[in-house]
């Protein structure tokens, strides 16, 4: 008997639509059990949100992920402001719980601060760090930007801190029980964005250097208010959390000044700084740039005629130099642990201003910190330190001797 080839067909196409239809409902259903699961978080209270939380079920792959973090960037979102200053005092809470071992005060890279990711980031982490596949750990900044550029149409400015060591700690067993609050690092407005060049006006120019001269910027002021509020709180809950300051680039210098505040703001210790690649003030760090952008024609010139003749040396371009600045790169007195990562190969720098623009930016020692210099990073090496395996994996082990 002869198969009919429309019968053949028909019930292939019919197949295929059930498969579709199934495949569909599985995911609607997935993201309606996310919502379901985390419809009562925003509204409880401190104790019965970690309930919550602490039942929840672990996160295996990328969609849900996905799902979960535009769940909390939305609760997170509903305190954010257009002024980035504004919106660090209402996204960082700066309380701890009656669970909090620690205390993370993160000073961001020059024009890597993008108040909304690592709020957002710190709030899912209060959920299910230490609930995250750990093969997801390289996709949560990833998600975190591209849930900031779906909602708010823009690219989301790249933080070698969120991207390196908070995704690691997210992964770590206790993460839970560590609050972390990111502070900008610029003194000058300026160098923070396109955007926050444009609303920039004269008045806040002149109060950006005053503060500049006097070491309190208000990135660091936002961050001594922060740790004074938190402790006052942790005193009354009869917790001792332990302090980690941590930096990358120009936030090296921040946490610096930071920690010189803290002796006279709140008399307590250090327990551990981690710096990644630091470098002076972003303002005074250009500076040093600038008369080595007038004279690179010429040296451009002279390398391009000693090329001709069979020279090989490499192009002498311009750069933020690594060496010693025990006056403003040293680990404070009340700083009991400091570790440094640091670079040389660096030629990208921040990635603007194209090739005319360029320059390199290498990391330097801390006078009296454990300094580990980083080999093989590339010519983006300022930002792919961030990502170093020997780097994360000490990082992950200070962390873990602190949350014990």
């Amino acid at each position: 008997m002869k198969k009919n080839p429309g019968s053949f067909i028909f019930m292939n196409v019919l197949f295929s639509l059930i498969l579709t239809f199934s495949f569909n409902l599985q995911a609607q259903e997935s993201e309606c059990q996310w919502n379901a699961l985390l419809a009562n978080v925003p509204n409880a209270h401190d104790l019965e949100r970690q309930n919550i939380c602490d039942h929840l079920p672990p996160i295996k792959d990328a969609k849900d992920l996905k799902e979960v973090l535009e769940f909390f960037y939305d609760e997170t979102q509903k305190n954010d402001d257009k002024d980035r200053h504004k919106a660090t005092e209402k996204l960082n809470a700066c309380s701890p719980h009656p669970s909090s071992k620690a205390l993370v005060i993160a000073f961001e890279g020059t024009g890597g601060y993008e108040p909304m990711i690592p709020a957002t980031m710190a709030n899912f982490n209060k959920c299910f760090g230490g609930k995250i596949d750990p093969k997801l750990k390289d996709k949560l900044f990833n998600i975190s930007s591209e849930i900031l550029k779906a909602k708010k149409g823009r690219d989301s400015k790249w933080s070698g801190l969120e991207r390196g060591i908070m995704s690691e700690m997210m992964t770590l067993k206790d993460s839970q029980k560590v609050d972390w609050y990111s502070f900008p690092s610029e003194e000058v407005e300026q160098l923070a964005g396109l955007e926050e060049f444009k609303n920039l006006s004269i008045s806040q120019i002149n109060d950006n250097i005053k503060d500049s001269v006097n070491s309190n910027p208000k990135g660091i002021q936002n961050a001594r208010d922060c740790i004074k509020k938190y402790l006052s709180e942790a005193r009354k809950l009869n917790i001792q959390p332990k302090i980690i300051l941590t930096s990358h680039s120009s936030g090296g210098r921040s946490l610096v000044k930071f920690a010189e505040h803290m002796k006279k703001d709140v008399g307590v210790d250090v327990d551990l700084a981690f710096s990644i690649d630091p470098v002076i003030e972003a303002h005074h760090a250009v500076e040093e740039v600038i008369p080595q952008k007038i004279g690179e024609p010429a040296r451009y010139a002279k390398w391009k005629i000693k090329e001709k003749f069979g020279s090989t040396d490499p192009y002498p371009y311009s750069a933020v130099w690594s060496r010693s600045q025990p006056s403003k790169l040293y680990k404070s007195s009340n700083i009991k642990k400091q570790i440094n990562f640091y670079q040389k190969e660096d030629r990208l720098g921040l990635k603007m201003g194209g090739d005319a623009g360029r320059f390199g930016i290498q990391g330097s020692p801390v006078d009296g910190a454990d300094n580990i210099f980083i080999k093989g990073v590339g010519i983006g090496g300022h930002g792919e330190i961030n990502m170093d395996k020997k780097l994360l994996e000490k990082f992950r082990k200070e962390m873990e001797l602190i949350l014990k």
